[in-house]
């Protein structure tokens, strides 16, 4: 004789199942976004490390938030392994400065040390005449739609940026190390945009 499964039976299975996936939802949920900020954090690291082998290639100096009609992500192009670093995984669209040649990223780059003086000669500072390269930001969390390669002088730089990841901003530094912070903690007690 063939036996089969109850109505309750099956409707103590599902419930079972239900509830196991109502506790394993948020557990998934919270292991993806620790997968995307511990991506961000090493794509930041990466544009870091890019940034110090372009520095290197010219005589110390800071790679330019522009130089002429071309960008920093274009700029640095030769020294990424490639191009997706410069785009957040919680932020996968990117955006591209108008008129420029530019590359999808959703970074920023701290004006304060790498604008330009004049569109046609690039000002940015050497590493040799920074201090402090620990507490000064290089990289940041751009936040989507901004039209803009990073953060302009002190006007807009805490809107520009992009607390993303849980209300924290990855933020790359000169010295290369990255953490994730609070727009607000970038300018107090220390203002990490300003070289000193």
């Amino acid at each position: 004789m063939r036996r089969g499964f109850t109505l309750v039976e099956l409707l103590v299975v599902i419930g079972i199942i239900a509830v196991l996936a109502a506790i394993l939802f948020p557990v998934v949920g919270a292991a993806t976004r620790s997968a995307r900020k511990a991506k961000c954090v090493s794509n930041l690291r990466q544009l870091a490390q890019a940034q110090r082998i372009y520095s290197d290639d010219y005589d110390r100096t800071l790679v330019p938030a522009r130089a002429g009609t071309v960008t920093w992500c274009e700029l640095l192009q030769p020294q990424m392994k490639n191009d997706k670093i410069i785009l957040c995984p919680e932020e996968t669209e990117g955006q591209k400065v108008t008129g420029l040649t530019d590359l999808k990223h959703s970074y920023g780059i701290n004006y304060n040390l790498t604008f330009n003086s004049s569109w046609s000669a690039p000002y940015t500072y050497k590493m040799s005449a920074l201090n402090d390269v620990s507490n000064l930001i290089l990289f940041f969390d751009l936040k989507p739609g901004q039209n803009a390669m990073g953060s302009s002088y002190t006007t807009n730089r805490l809107t520009r940026m992009d607390p993303r990841h849980a209300g924290r901003c990855g933020v790359a530094f000169l010295d290369g190390h990255v953490k994730m912070v609070l727009p607000k903690e970038t300018e107090k007690p220390a203002n990490m945009w300003m070289a000193k």
